[in-house]
């Protein structure tokens, strides 16, 4: 019997929602509902860095403009603080974390990032401490897990084929645990896909080496679950300058598009036109979703 798909789309409050990212969430949604699947909302707040309450209330009030639901997760910034954010779940990430100490995977790197580019321009992490044997517990040291040279990891993706990514060449040894004690995004994605049970990971082109690196620690942690899964990589949005659009970006951000008077239709006919599909009609999230197919999306994403 085959498994019900399960997806989700996975935010993070560190700014205000741009056209790239509402792009992805009608891709997301409209790849569930065509399949029957269940959408889950899950809002990625583990870097409090750049957290901010509107950040928080801006997914949901543009979840609502676009008029896009969801099965399973918060229904307003109180419900995700107290039963959803990612804070909730540390002892999941750090269990992982455990056992790929007691596999002899991590070590410690108190290197900074200066440190780092002034040996690695590209700003490639350059093995200074993968044999040093310094203590875990060395005051102001992130754990890097152990890369063998030659890894490579491949995936089947269902728009862009056969994926290759020569993982320790594009991300050797990638931070699991931070300075400050927090898994790193790569752990805490991982184990909340495995916990919610998410068998569909969408994610823009630019992730790709994401999904390689969660990959590898799904290999190293036995977790069979997300090595099954399927994977969506799609086109990203850049600006006219060929840039990928950042959330820094306020300009282009769907709140400030809303407050120039942007109206619902208008976003959407903007979706269309960017998917390549300009003359369908789509004016709401029901005609994206009957016009939608996953195979029709560009390559390549129109410049805005």
């Amino acid at each position: 019997m085959q498994q019900q798909l399960k997806t989700r789309l996975a935010p993070t409050p560190s700014g205000y929602l741009h056209l790239g990212n509402v792009l992805s969430f009608a891709i997301t949604w409209a790849l569930a509902r065509r399949q029957q699947g269940t959408m889950v909302l899950r809002i990625d707040d583990l870097d409090n860095t750049r957290f901010r309450p509107e950040y928080l209330q801006d997914i949901f009030d543009t979840l609502d403009f676009m008029g896009l639901d969801y099965d399973e997760g918060p229904r307003n910034p109180t419900d995700f603080q107290e039963n959803y954010s990612q804070h909730l779940r540390l002892p999941a990430y750090r269990a992982l974390l455990d056992k790929l100490v007691e596999q002899g995977q991590v070590y410690a790197c108190p290197c900074s990032r200066s440190q780092i580019s002034a040996i690695s321009p590209q700003g490639l992490y350059p093995l200074t401490c993968r044999d040093a044997q310094l203590p875990l517990q060395a005051p102001d040291a992130a754990w890097r897990i152990r890369i063998p040279d030659d890894t490579v990891i491949t995936f089947q993706d269902q728009l862009l084929g056969h994926c290759t990514v020569p993982l320790a060449l594009e991300m050797p040894d990638f931070v699991v645990r931070r300075k400050d004690g927090i898994p790193a995004y790569q752990v805490a994605s991982l184990c909340d896909d495995l916990e919610m049970g998410i068998n569909l990971i969408v994610r823009g082109k630019d992730l790709m080496i994401s999904t390689a690196a969660q990959l590898f620690l799904a290999q190293q942690a036995g977790a069979v679950a997300f090595t099954n899964a399927q994977f969506v990589h799609h086109p990203i949005v850049s600006s006219s300058e060929g840039h990928k659009l950042s959330k820094s970006d306020d300009a282009l951000s769907i709140l400030e598009m809303r407050k120039s008077g942007l109206q619902p239709k208008e976003l959407w006919h903007l979706l269309a036109d960017l998917a390549g599909w300009p003359d369908a009609g789509i004016a709401d999230a029901q005609s994206f979703l009957a016009r939608f197919r996953l195979e029709d999306l560009p390559r390549e994403m129109a410049q805005v």
